[in-house]
Formats: C-alpha cells, structure tokens, sequence
C-alpha cells in the first residue's frame, strides 16, 4: 500500500506580512487550513509541519499536524529554497523507521485549497503514471514584455476571445505531489513525468500580501460557508 506524507513548510521569518503563517484566517492561524486539508484528505497518511518556529509548531500541533523536530536555521532563511526542507524531512522521518512513497508539499499561503483538492490531486497523479505533480490555475491573459526597442507581444499573434484563446497554465504552491525515491535522487520536486492538476483561480489563491490575506478570510468567511 502506497504511503503519502502531507509536508507543510511553515518558517517564522516572512517579510511581505509580518508572522503570516499564525495570522488569523477565518477565526484560525493561516497555516490550520492547510493542515485541515492535509489531515481531512483520505490519500494522507501523515501530516507533519516543518518549522524553525516555537509559535508556528504549537499552532501546527493544535491544529492537528505533527511538529516532531524544528527546522535548523539555515533552512528557514529567505533565501533557502524549499527541496533541502523536504529532504531534511524525509531524513528524519528514515531515522524514525518511518519511509513514504509519495510527498504532497502543501504550502500554507494557500488556505483555500481543500482536502478534496488534495484527493483528486492524488488521483491525477496515480493514474497518469507520474513522478510528480503541480497545481496550477488556468490563465487567458494577453502578456507583454518591454524590450529596448519597445513592448513585444509574448503569447499571441492576434486577438481572440477569451474563450477561444488556449490557455496557459500559472503554477500555484497549493499541491506539489512528487515519488519520494525520484526525489532523494534528483533533489528536484518536478522530476520525470509531471502531471498538471488544474485549480479554479479562487482555490489557488496565493497569500503573499496583506490584500491577499484579507481576500482569503472573506471568501472563508462569506463564501464558502
């Protein structure tokens, strides 16, 4: 039987709202609504934040994550990228006798992506045969890039409508799914063959700025009742 860890990276040190991983959404810290979706999911079996944080760890746990150990500091800093969090990990987890197939990486910064969202993601994931995984939300949008010479059109040659445009796909941090022996290999969470799971733009919402962390609490509070 194929096992999945549900890893949550929380780290105390964030710039754009200050301690946004303890802020309150909803009547609840930013980071319960990811381990809810995590605990509620039936591919899970194990939910487990990984913080440097005292603060962050007891919220985890009272939201019903595992916070066994705290991340070392060198792995908190801004410029620390996310694989060395999910190695360190699965290191500790191997040295507990523990050892899982599958990781679901489930950023906190997206509160409003759901345990349902988790299992279909996995279902994705299984039946395409894939080594990973990414949510993203489809796009439509006409881009542009400056150039010394002026603006260029980046993705059309002519306008459509909306509709009839194919879309392009924005990668969202609500679900990286990734085969965690493909992983220890690689150190990369895009590894193989990557199947896409497509999130409506409202559950693949991105909480870095305090706009965006108003806009989760009312779609919790006034929207999804």
């Amino acid at each position: 039987m194929s096992k999945t860890l549900g890893l949550i990276p929380c780290r105390g040190g964030s710039k754009g709202i200050p301690r946004k991983n303890v802020q309150p959404v909803a009547g609840e810290p930013l980071l319960a609504h990811t381990v809810a979706a995590s605990r509620d999911a039936e591919s899970v079996d194990r939910t487990l934040v990984s913080t440097d944080d005292e603060e962050i760890r007891a919220a985890a746990r009272e939201a019903g994550a595992s916070a066994p150990f705290l991340r070392p500091d060198e792995l908190a800093t801004d410029e620390a990228p996310v694989e060395p969090t999910v190695e360190h990990a699965l290191e500790y987890l191997a040295d507990e006798g523990e050892r899982y197939d599958t990781v679901a990486l489930l950023q906190a910064t997206s509160p409003l992506r759901t345990a349902t969202h988790v299992d279909e993601a996995v279902a994705r994931y299984e039946a395409k045969r894939a080594d990973s995984l990414v949510a993203v939300s489809e796009d439509h949008s006409y881009r542009w890039r400056r150039t010394d010479e002026g603006a260029e059109r980046r993705n059309y040659d002519s306008r459509k409508r909306r509709q009839d445009k194919a879309p392009e796909y924005v990668e969202s941090g609500a679900i990286y799914l990734v085969d965690a022996d493909r992983f220890r290999e690689t150190g990369d969470l895009q590894t193989g063959r990557t199947a896409l799971y497509v999130l409506d733009r409202v559950s693949a919402l991105d909480v870095d700025e305090p706009f965006e962390l108003w806009l989760a609490d009312r779609v919790l509070r006034e929207w999804r009742q």
